[in-house]
């Protein structure tokens, strides 16, 4: 099984010929013409499957996880079949999900998961291109908390609910990983890429024909971990259903799941905002306004202090709204209610930047000595704070405090 870090590069690389008979190759074409037509009707789909590789503790990482999901299983596996009936069912789910505008999908990630129907959820939209237009991902499982992001016009709303928090940015990053996830999660490049492994021919896969009304046609490859089952509903010819199994003694057992629904539904725009948020949550906004300080022909040692020095006079002159600009864009009464027990009085000096403590921050700490007077008691005090300062996201010509209070 290749690891699912190679994914994107087993993409390229896959150049697979694809050869059929004419007479063949015509009846397909008629009846693919057939099922496209069926394929709007299909109401909900069940699809389950693992993803074997690390997710990183980052909200872009555990993003992209479930994007890729689809593309992982599916380049795990090469499969040997020349039948034309084998063929056709692939061909025919290829043509009926060949436009996709909108998906629901649920991720499962785990067997737990599975038998406690815990998961994680999405809404994706594609413009008329087959490109993002926007998305909706809810990750109940997060190892942190639950966490919620919507994606709209290239802007990118997280909300992370246990930090009671929303940053809102157009991070280029997150930006190339929303779009990778717009075609991984399209389910049409599943089966083109099962259909084209398929022809490659290096491991033995069953297709079984439904033989009872209700049932799915299945598409089955064992391997030596266990088995892989897609499912395809024989009407609408879509894929409605996946399973990743290991053998747990003499039975098999699902190990991660999803579920799609919604094929070229209808979403309420609603579902691609946050809506009304509780009113104990504070918005870092990165888009709307100028986040951090411009460096200019200033080094980055320099920058640095100089993004010290002035959120410390913002805090000295009360100016809550500049020091909150400083500080990743926060706003200005949660800068207030942050530092309510004192008053700052003075900066006593400004120390040697440094690299930060943790390398993946990707930023560099400064010591800064300030003079504070109590705001109860009026009791003078100097504290030094070593403050983490590093270039805004999706702006490598500002920098922002991020930690250090």
């Amino acid at each position: 099984m290749k690891p699912a870090e190679n994914i994107e590069k087993l993409i390229k690389n896959l150049d697979l010929d694809i050869d059929t008979n004419a007479k063949a190759e015509q009846k397909i074409l008629n009846e693919l013409i057939e099922a496209h037509e069926k394929s709007k009707k299909m109401k909900s789909a069940f699809i389950e499957l693992t993803i074997r590789r690390k997710i990183m503790n980052n909200r872009i990482t555990k993003f992209a996880a479930a994007a890729v999901v689809l593309a992982a299983v599916v380049l795990s596996i090469t499969i040997f079949d020349n039948t034309v009936q084998e063929a056709y069912a692939i061909e025919q789910s290829i043509k009926a999900s060949h436009t996709v505008e909108t998906l629901h999908i649920r991720l499962y990630r785990s067997s737990e998961a599975v038998a406690n129907g815990q998961y994680d959820e999405a809404y994706v939209k594609y413009d008329p291109s087959g490109k993002l237009e926007s998305a909706r991902m809810e990750f109940a499982q997060s190892s942190d908390s639950p966490e919620t992001i919507v994606w709209s016009n290239n802007v990118a709303k997280v909300w992370k609910h246990s930090k009671k928090s929303v940053l809102v940015t157009r991070e280029p990053k997150m930006a190339r990983e929303m779009e990778e996830m717009a075609v991984q999660l399209d389910p049409k490049r599943t089966l083109q890429n099962l259909y084209e492994m398929q022809q490659k021919g290096e491991q033995d896969v069953k297709i079984t024909e439904p033989e009872e009304e209700g049932d799915l046609i299945t598409i089955e490859v064992v391997h030596d971990k266990g088995r892989d089952v897609f499912y395809v509903d024989p009407e609408s010819k879509l894929l409605v259903r996946f399973e990743k199994q290991i053998l747990n003694g003499q039975d098999y057992v699902v190990t991660n799941a999803m579920e799609i629904s919604g094929y070229n539904e209808p979403i309420d725009e609603n579902v691609f905002t946050l809506g009304d948020l509780p009113k104990d949550v504070f918005v870092l906004d990165q888009v709307n306004q100028e986040i951090g300080l411009a460096q200019g022909n200033l080094s980055d040692d320099e920058i640095v202090a100089e993004v010290a020095t002035q959120f410390f006079q913002a805090l000295i002159d009360e100016d809550y709204a500049k020091a909150g600009l400083l500080m990743e864009g926060l706003p200005p009464e949660r800068i207030k209610t942050m530092f309510h027990i004192v008053k700052f009085v003075r900066i006593v000096s400004i120390g040697k930047v440094v690299p930060h403590s943790d390398p993946l921050t990707r930023g560099l700490s400064i010591p800064c000595e300030i003079e504070m007077e109590h705001a109860e008691t009026g009791e003078r005090m100097t504290d030094t704070s070593n403050v983490g300062i590093r270039k805004v996201q999706g702006r490598p010509d500002r920098w922002t405090i991020f930690s250090g209070f």
